[in-house]
């Protein structure tokens, strides 16, 4: 009888398991409204877009500093009352 519910408890365990996955290939696979290629492609393009904007960053980072460096104050913080007058 022992050996009975065990192997009975296994064919539950093996049949609801492959219903689980059953169940995710087909919630992630056949229903999914985001195909992986399309993800991919969409993180590739947003990366370049982003790689872009952080070259023009450190382009204007460098042009900052050099103006900074050749800027005769040579960097004095200047608080906004004195700047006004």
């Amino acid at each position: 009888m022992g050996t009975g519910r065990k192997s009975f408890g296994a064919f539950l365990f093996h049949h609801s398991f492959s219903w689980g996955w059953k169940l995710i290939s087909i919630s992630f696979g056949d229903l999914n409204p985001f195909p992986v290629r399309q993800i991919r492609n969409r993180r590739a393009y947003h990366l370049e877009k982003v790689r872009l904007e952080l070259t023009e960053l450190e382009a204007i980072r460098e042009d900052f500093l050099r103006e900074r460096d050749t800027s005769p104050d040579k960097g004095e913080l200047v608080s906004d009352e004195e700047e006004d007058t």
